[in-house]
């Protein structure tokens, strides 16, 4: 599916979980196309942000794996040098 297909289809999946609200007993079938709406949103999404990464030169976006810390880990107190000594 395209974006704006995903996109298309929650809303629509969206104005049925509306449909439901108002009917007795029907906030539980109201939850699960708002669910499955959601999904597909969410979908749309995730295309546009592929496909802006593909248009920016970038192949695929890439897998999150084990990153670097960005600060070195603290020491436990009282190891390391005193601030504002040169070692």
């Amino acid at each position: 599916m395209t974006i704006p297909e995903h996109s298309s289809r929650a809303e629509e999946l969206a104005a049925e979980a509306v449909r439901y609200l108002g009917r007795p007993d029907g906030k539980d079938t109201a939850a699960t196309w708002a669910a499955v709406a959601q999904v597909y949103a969410t979908l749309a999404v995730a295309a546009a942000i592929e496909a802006a990464s593909i248009s920016r030169g970038r192949a695929q976006i890439p897998v999150p794996g084990i990153a670097p810390p960005v600060m070195p880990e603290p020491g436990l107190p009282g190891t390391g040098p005193l601030p504002g000594l040169d070692p």
